[in-house]
């Protein structure tokens, strides 16, 4: 393969950080040469969105794998190309060894809720109680609460809903004895779904909160 000036690995970890798991914006430089970004999946196999922008335009990264050059600051990127496993390891291999094992070093819990409300469903009242003793037990300081929800209903409403659902659990959770300088809270409303579904689609895994205890 062609050498690159410089390599970019698009990596994104869980989508705890606040809005990695929606679609984040990658704005290059003026390239003294040419330059590779790929999107690399986090350990458990999810990966959020990256968009690659140059003054001649841009190229989306969505799926694990794919990758894309910028070869000149005023053309856009170049169209999405796969990279199988020999070719992300021959080009990152010595990136990824200096990585730190992220496996273990976070805990996601998600949490269900009834159509068009902020009240758990039945099995997911049980998880709470194991969302308190893992907080407990790590000692975290990062618990991060992240509220979605499906597609039925407007945009704004279902944002609204959804920080509605986050704040819920923030409540429990603190009622619970969790401080509450160690929670971080966020809404996304419909814009994150773990199904993609048409609008007006009730799907009962997109109306979630998810709560990431590092």
């Amino acid at each position: 393969m062609k050498p690159w000036n410089k390599v970019f690995i698009a990596c994104i970890l869980l989508g705890f950080l606040m809005g990695c798991s929606a679609k984040k914006d990658l704005i290059v430089p003026s390239p003294s040469n040419r330059e590779l970004i790929v999107l690399l999946p986090d350990p458990d196999g999810k990966a959020g969105t990256i968009q690659v922008t140059t003054r001649g335009g841009s190229q989306t990264l969505e799926k694990p794998g794919y990758s894309t050059q910028v070869e000149e600051i005023s053309k856009p990127p170049t169209a999405l190309k796969p990279l199988d496993e020999d070719q992300i390891t021959s080009i990152f291999g010595p990136a990824l060894s200096g990585q730190p094992d992220l496996m273990g070093r976070f805990v996601s819990f998600p949490l269900h809720f009834e159509s068009d409300t902020s009240k758990l469903k039945h099995e997911s009242m049980e998880v709470l109680s194991k969302i308190v003793r893992t907080i407990n037990n790590r000692k975290s300081n990062e618990v991060y609460i992240m509220g979605h929800t499906d597609r039925v209903g407007a945009e704004e409403y279902n944002m609204r809903l959804s920080s509605m659902r986050a704040n819920f659990v923030r409540d429990q959770l603190v009622s619970s004895g969790v401080k509450s300088s160690t929670l971080f809270v966020s809404s996304h409303g419909e814009s994150l779904p773990v199904i993609k579904t048409e609008d007006e689609v009730a799907e009962p895994l997109n109306r979630r909160v998810e709560v990431i205890v590092r």
